[in-house]
């Protein structure tokens, strides 16, 4: 068993603490904070003593002297406060859990929910809500793990049908900077198929550039590109493959697409693409490609690289 929090000569069994508990908080803190939830959850004041005397199997005077600021055993408070949704920092901190908030209360990392997406925001927790003011208050938090979830009611409810709900005192959005245009580079020597692909990126926000050889592309600055995307065949059946080695020497973490259509006559190598998949860090797509698909990829890849455009 836990050590209590504070020393009860009739219902201590374990060695007493001193007389603030390990948070800094005397007994007489704790006891003030259950008398607050046992009063939001509608628990009349005559009636709480004998509420916690059921819950914590003790007789109803000891139940009244804890409440009134004698001591308290830690597997007791533990009981209370899940039984009302309540976290031990709740009962730690010094926070009203009815009404007004502390005024030096810090701002903390949170996502607020807008539209069915979140975004990032730092905000400021207020007091503890009364269920009877929930469906009330139109902005509350709800604890997920180490950070706040901001929103509605409703919405907060489908994510998180269990917990304590708060009132929201400061809510400040983080921006999150827009992304760079992605910068791709199509090398095909099927020019209307690369061309096709380099509109579609450029209507999806990019910037792509079509080149019929591996020559056109390295007459160019590759660093201008944040992602490479290749056909594995490029002309009279010769493999891509050179041109992929020199990509990867000189852009080490740039996404690299292979595509190709010609595994099934045999004209690519499946062995040799395998090769270069596992060898160079390459994706691979077979033609006919869905360009959604693919773009998705890409930006997959810059973000777990920390890459994109300069």
């Amino acid at each position: 068993m836990s050590p209590p929090l504070h020393g009860d000569d009739e219902c201590a069994a374990d060695a007493p603490f001193d007389e603030e508990d390990s948070a800094g908080l005397p007994a007489s803190g704790i006891a003030a904070r259950l008398r607050q939830a046992l009063q939001i959850q509608g628990v009349p004041p005559r009636q709480q003593a004998a509420w916690v005397a059921r819950l914590c199997s003790i007789s109803v005077s000891q139940a009244r002297r804890k409440l009134q600021g004698a001591g308290w055993l830690f597997d007791e408070v533990l009981t209370l406060a899940q039984h009302h949704g309540l976290s031990l920092d709740d009962l730690a901190q010094d926070r009203h859990l009815i009404g007004g908030t502390s005024p030096a209360a810090p701002l903390e990392k949170g996502h607020v929910l807008l539209e069915g997406a979140d975004s990032a925001c730092q905000v400021q927790i207020g007091h503890l809500l009364a269920p009877r003011d929930q469906a009330h208050t139109a902005v509350q938090a709800v604890r997920d793990g180490d950070r706040w979830m901001i929103g509605a009611s409703a919405a907060l409810r489908r994510l998180h049908p269990q917990g304590p709900r708060y009132a929201v005192q400061r809510l400040m959005l983080t921006p999150t900077p827009p992304r760079a245009p992605l910068r791709v580079a199509v090398v095909d020597d099927d020019v209307m198929a690369a061309e096709s692909l380099c509109d579609w990126f450029d209507d999806a926000g990019g910037q792509a550039q079509s080149f019929g050889s591996a020559d056109a592309l390295l007459g160019t600055d590759l660093q201008q590109f944040d992602a490479f995307v290749v056909d594995f065949i490029l002309g009279a059946g010769q493999s891509s493959e050179a041109l992929i080695r020199h990509l990867r020497s000189q852009r080490p973490q740039a996404p690299i697409v292979l595509l190709t259509g010609r595994l099934r006559d045999g004209t690519a190598s499946e062995d040799s693409l395998t090769n270069l998949m596992r060898a160079l860090k390459v994706m691979f797509f077979e033609k006919p490609v869905r360009p959604a698909v693919l773009t998705a990829a890409l930006l997959n890849s810059l973000d777990r690289s920390g890459g994109g455009a300069a």
